[in-house]
């Protein structure tokens, strides 16, 4: 995901006293290889909060499942409206044989068949979802005449969820706003703040 996109979040986040770095990754092009190598150097002995949007609350996992990464360098993980149980919004877009459109994205777990079945890294977890549809999430629930979830619009609230996460909270938000949303803002100084002080 482009940075710019998480900027607003990041600025809030400086403006409370938080030392960020937004990190720009091509989503469908990603190396991941040389992804992981930045998130290392910027991590560093840490000790660090990693927040995630949508797949890069998969990039995060993935990261720290390959890398081992302590819990002392990285104590909290914090995802945004990321889709711990695989995207079916993915999974649609192979019933439409649009998956090549997905590109490198599947390689962290984006599609249902790969997610992990359990958070598997020694990390707390933290899994914001949203419950605003606004998006192609009801409309593809339509078309193949399934029920509708409840969602973010994109993801589903069912698919934030992830066995061995710490706590999984609800916003009025949908996928995207959930970046620009002072109230996740508030929601991540508070979690944050219990292991920065």
């Amino acid at each position: 995901m482009n940075k710019i996109i998480m900027a607003p979040l990041a600025n809030r986040l400086e403006t409370l006293g938080y030392q960020v770095e937004n990190i720009s990754y091509p989503s469908t092009k990603a190396d991941k290889a040389r992804l992981f190598k930045t998130v290392d150097r910027l991590v560093g002995e840490g000790p660090a909060i990693l927040i995630g949007h949508s797949l890069g609350g998969l990039v995060i996992t993935e990261y720290l499942f390959t890398q081992k990464v302590s819990i002392e360098k990285v104590p909290l993980v914090i995802t945004i409206g990321t889709p711990h149980q695989g995207a079916r919004i993915a999974k649609d877009m192979e019933k439409f044989k649009m998956d090549k459109l997905l590109g490198s994205s599947v390689q962290f777990g984006l599609l249902p068949k790969n997610f992990q079945k359990s958070w598997p890294v020694p990390q707390q977890l933290i899994s914001i979802a949203g419950n605003v549809k606004l998006g192609a999430r009801p409309l593809l629930d339509r078309v193949w005449g399934e029920d509708i979830e409840e969602s973010d619009g994109t993801v589903s609230i069912a698919e934030t969820k992830i066995p061995g996460m710490t706590e999984h909270i609800v916003v009025k938000q949908s996928h995207t706003s959930m970046v620009y949303s002072r109230e996740v803002v508030k929601i991540i100084h508070q979690k944050a703040s219990l292991y920065s002080a």
